[in-house]
């Protein structure tokens, strides 16, 4: 490797001022102070006093007296500021978004000393705004409609209101600007400005001594006072080379083409720029499929390189994409011992993040004593809550499912570890931040969470502990404060440990300014990634920005551009990684930058297209062939139910095997248990559950009180006011409410009480018509043996009929649905037909009227089964009974020894050991099977 800039920088130093503690240098940045210190050292000879190094933030501050807060404090009084100009009644945690674009856009403003009142007024009489508002992305329209509750930019009253905030936007930038001065405060953009102005009024400020080292991309304000600085003797040092400084056509060099055309700074670079990118180079080319797969290849290669000689000290990964962060640490762990990170971690990327979410979801879900299910499962379900006392978690979750609890008591949670206690409590609006502190308290002096889990809830309880101080009781409720708490801690960076001179260096784009290294990985090479198209958002439009020599992605692209080519101009081997997929809209293909290092600079490279490098497997079909094991498990079944440990194969079973085998097989022979779920919601399951309980209530107690099965037409009216205590009671049980107090139907219950009542009243209005008849049974549990050709022989049916009921010769077997099911079917055939639309709702009440007349005499009878369901008990001219061919079934003896047959045909194949349990091919079938992610359907 040719020698890094900065060692060239320190030899230069050293040769021209002989007393460096009497010299400044400048950097963009202070991990280029960092890596020069270290090259400075190894250049000295004796010990001496170094030289002050700076940032170029800390330079120009050094000319102003006042104090720059951190972006919360200044956004919130930006946020005062906004309010008071324009007599806003918005919420902080509405502005939050825009205040940060906007002071963004008040920097850029001073940072290139713009005259703002132009800048502004011509803001709000572009007619280009008046228009339709293109020019806004999608995300900043949909922070608009938050923001002003209902936008549409097409509509005349929205593009006044959104006109009316651009009028006051330099009434807001001067009294922000007041407001702060007055305090002896400023912004970044603000002291930039005060210093270049300074400058421009002919002040003094420049020593002579400094030294600039590796600028690019400078703001105008910087460029003037580097030009004073220079102008009164200071030295400027470009990192340049001539591929990119002596052509017009490469973008790279677009700022310092500027540059050399200016009257002072033009007299500051060399007469021969360095030629560094002429140098042999080792390139690599590597495409992958998807983010991952580059990721992968990267951690192969490196490995491999370490192996045969390369220092991690040498070697730097790059990543445009800071998203690869976690997944590349995993990648290159087991290749080197040491590595430095410089690129920082959102906070929000951590799991105490999602562990104060979810704390501030449970606090908005309580309603006094009581916290909804939902966030309390998922904090029982967190890592560091289970890391604390994983009994107590599963405990709580089986009383909660056993109980059915949709709302959690408070006292229930609240007990046997500090860490629910301290979670589980009601906390106050006006503790909101002392509250999450408590519970954070608690966390980190758990023993079992790692070092850096309790790094990051120290850094949680400092954004906790910030907002505090800025924001005082600014929230009142806790909705609110989840979205600025979302807003805000998105923006927080964790800087990850580490020795910045040792290891393998990863870094981000910006971080390898002025560095060099022998051994160069850059990854996520394509267009979105390098250049990034994110656009951070302004209330500027492009067309005003260009005119006033705002940043535009011109800007951007070309300073990107600078940083690809600076970073391997003096890199021995190189590696440069890909994504070879890109979407329908072309993005994500190979990027510009890379594109033109291939054709334009003439360079060899060594490609390695690996498209298939990350490929989705083949969805194989499923096919449980039936091995001894799965012979032995089907025998037991059957065993089981033989000796009534189970009440037999019921026709819920025998549809789920019609339907799909696999799923068959899964629940009923592997046991592999459906998820357990707490029902909140008004589902088949929970109505059909209360009506079929409060039903058969009905109908036992009537008989009991009356003391004989014979209904008429008064004991239904006389006794159609029980249905609401029933309906209680149902509640009660279903939800383990305190039976000494009174139901309170609120939210979804008063929709399960009204349609519950409503449809049990229809099942009434049905029944008094038919009285009177004589009730045989409710919920009567019917089981028959039948004997089949297979190896088992006998196999145990089963199954619980909702009512049966005569009146004279004609039995009814009745079945509630509180769907709507159909009352029609083609053939017996087609009721165990795989393929096709079957009637499962016929299939389960003929195989009750089967059992039932295989275990009761029915000779004499004409037995009718039916549904009294959601669709026909609405229909006043309803008929009872199940329709076959379009012709009603008036009796189903006739169509019974089909049914027989077909049954015996359906179990002997169930229970025949060369037939397999394979998967539908009616995919449909698959929409809410709870084992489709096992099937991959």
């Amino acid at each position: 490797m040719t020698t890094p800039f900065l060692l060239e920088i320190a030899q230069k130093v050293i040769d021209k001022h002989p007393r460096l503690e009497e010299v400044t240098l400048v950097f963009p940045n202070r991990r280029a102070i960092v890596f020069f210190r270290k090259h400075l050292g190894t250049m000295l000879r004796k010990p001496a006093f170094g030289p002050t190094m700076l940032t170029i933030e800390e330079y120009i501050k050094g000319f102003s007296t006042v104090q720059v807060p951190d972006k919360l404090e200044l956004v919130y009084r930006l946020y005062k500021a906004y309010v008071a100009t324009v007599n806003s009644k918005e919420a902080f945690d509405r502005f939050y978004y825009w205040g940060e674009m906007l002071l963004r856009d008040f920097e850029e403003i001073d940072k290139y000393l713009v005259n703002a009142e132009m800048l502004f007024r011509d803001l709000s009489h572009q007619k280009e705004l008046d228009a339709t508002f293109d020019y806004l992305t999608d995300e900043q329209k949909k922070f608009l409609l938050d923001f002003w509750g209902n936008f549409d930019a097409h509509k005349t009253e929205n593009r006044k209101k959104f006109l009316e905030v651009w009028k006051h936007l330099f009434d807001v930038y001067t009294n922000f600007r007041l407001q702060l001065t007055s305090e002896g405060l400023a912004y970044e953009g603000m002291v930039h400005r005060e210093v270049a102005e300074s400058v421009l009024k002919g002040e003094t400020i420049r020593k002579g001594s400094e030294i600039f080292v590796g600028f690019n991309a400078l703001t105008k304000a910087e460029e003037v006072i580097l030009a004073h600085a220079v102008a009164g003797g200071a030295t400027v040092y470009w990192d340049v080379d001539e591929y990119y400084l002596n052509s017009a056509a490469q973008e790279a060099g677009d700022f310092f083409h500027e540059y050399q055309q200016h009257t002072v700074l033009g007299k500051t670079f060399e007469a021969q720029p360095p030629a560094n990118f002429r140098a042999a180079k080792n390139i690599k080319l590597y495409g992958a499929a998807q983010p991952v797969g580059q990721v992968k290849i990267m951690g192969q290669v490196l490995a491999e390189n370490m192996v045969v000689g390369e220092k991690p000290e040498e070697t730097l990964v790059v990543l445009p994409d800071e998203k690869l962060l976690l997944p590349v640490l995993h990648s290159v762990s087991d290749s080197v011992e040491k590595l430095n990170v410089t690129m920082g971690f959102s906070l929000s990327a951590t799991p105490v993040f999602n562990f104060v979410e979810l704390l501030i979801e449970l606090q908005i879900s309580r309603k006094e004593d009581y916290f909804h299910h939902r966030p309390v499962l998922s904090l029982l379900n967190h890592p560091y809550t289970v890391a604390e006392n994983l009994k107590v978690v599963q405990s709580k979750q089986k009383a909660m499912l056993k109980h059915n609890w949709v709302s959690v008591p408070k006292n229930f949670l609240a007990s046997e570890t500090a860490l629910h206690q301290a979670m589980f409590t009601a906390a106050e609006t006006t503790r909101i931040t002392p509250y999450l502190k408590d519970c954070l308290q608690v966390l980190g002096a758990l023993d079992t969470l790692y070092t850096f889990d309790k790094e990051h809830i120290f850094q949680m309880v400092k954004c906790l502990n910030r907002m505090e101080e800025v924001l005082g009781d600014q929230y009142s409720d806790w909705r609110s404060f989840l979205r600025f708490f979302r807003q805000y801690v998105r923006s927080v960076r964790i800087p990850f440990s580490g020795e910045p001179l040792q290891g393998l260096q990863v870094m981000g784009m910006l971080e390898t300014r002025n560095l060099d290294f022998k051994n160069v990985y850059i990854l996520s090479l394509n267009e979105g990634s390098l250049p990034s198209d994110g656009n951070k958002g302004s209330y500027i439009p492009y067309n005003i920005r260009r005119a006033y020599r705002l940043p535009t992605l011109q800007h951007q692209d070309a300073m990107y551009a600078y940083l690809f080519y600076r970073i391997i101009q003096r890199a021995e081997n190189i590696f440069l990684f890909y994504n070879t997929e890109t979407d329908i809209l072309g993005q994500g293909e190979m990027s510009r930058y890379l594109q033109q290092l291939m054709y334009e600079s003439g360079k060899k490279f060594e490609n390695h297209a690996l498209h298939n490098a990350i490929g989705v497997n083949e969805v194989k079909p499923i096919a449980i062939q039936k091995d001894n094991g799965v012979l032995e498990n089907l025998a037991k079944l059957n065993e089981q139910n033989i000796h009534r440990q189970f009440n037999g194969l019921s026709p819920s079973a025998l549809n789920t095997y019609i339907e799909c085998r696999l799923r068959f097989y899964f629940r009923h022979v592997a046991k592999i248990k459906e998820p357990d779920e707490i029902e909140e919601d008004m589902d088949a399951r929970v109505l059909g559950n209360f009506v079929h309980n409060v039903m058969e209530a009905f109908y036992t107690k009537i008989v009991k009180q009356k003391g004989s099965t014979v209904i008429d037409a008064q004991d239904l009216e006389k006794n159609k006011s029980l249905i609401q205590g029933l309906l209680d009671q149902e509640v009660i049980e279903t939800y383990s409410l305190d039976p000494n107090q009174p139901v309170m139907y609120e939210g979804q219950l008063i929709l399960v009480s009204e349609v519950v009542k409503n449809f049990i009243g229809k099942i009434l209005e049905h029944d008094k018509k038919h009285a009177p008849f004589i009730v045989e049974g409710v919920e009567q549990t019917m089981e028959y043996t039948f004997s089949i050709n297979a190896p088992v022989g006998k196999v145990l049916l089963g199954g619980k009929i909702d009512r049966i009921d005569r009146k004279e010769n004609l039995l009814r077997i009745v079945d509630y649905k509180t769907g709507r099911d159909k009352l029609e079917f083609k053939s017996i055939e087609s009721l165990f037909a795989r393929e096709g639309d079957r009637n499962k709702a016929a299939f389960q009440t003929l195989l009750y009227a089967w059992l039932y007349t295989k275990t009761n005499r029915t000779t004499g009878l004409r037995v009718v089964t039916g549904l009294l369901n959601g669709k026909n008990l609405f229909d006043d001219d309803m008929e009872f009974g199940l329709t076959m061919d379009r012709q009603r079934l008036s009796d189903v003896h006739s169509v019974l020894p089909a049914f027989e047959a077909g049954l015996k045909e359906l179990l002997e194949e169930l229970f025949n050991p060369e037939t397999v349990f394979d998967q539908t091919q009616k995919v449909d079938n698959c929409k809410y099977c709870p084992y489709k992610r096992i099937c991959y359907r």
